[in-house]
């Protein structure tokens, strides 16, 4: 059985890698649209984050019952 705690957690990372490469293309391009539209997803991406830190601390809360 899989943990929901462990699962959220590879989540966090996975959205964090996500933010670096996006960082990374943001670099590479000059396409002004293009630019914006990285710097939106790296918010939501970020607002995401936030969010899931929040339910670890609530797994963390009832770790033993989880």
């Amino acid at each position: 059985m899989v943990n929901p705690l462990d699962m959220t957690l590879e989540a966090l990372q996975n959205a964090q890698d996500a933010i670096d490469e996006i960082k990374v293309r943001k670099n590479i391009t000059s396409e002004k649209q293009t630019l914006q539209d990285y710097d939106n997803i790296i918010k939501h991406l970020e607002d995401s984050i936030s969010d899931m830190i929040n339910a670890v601390v609530l797994f963390q809360k009832h770790e033993k019952a989880l």
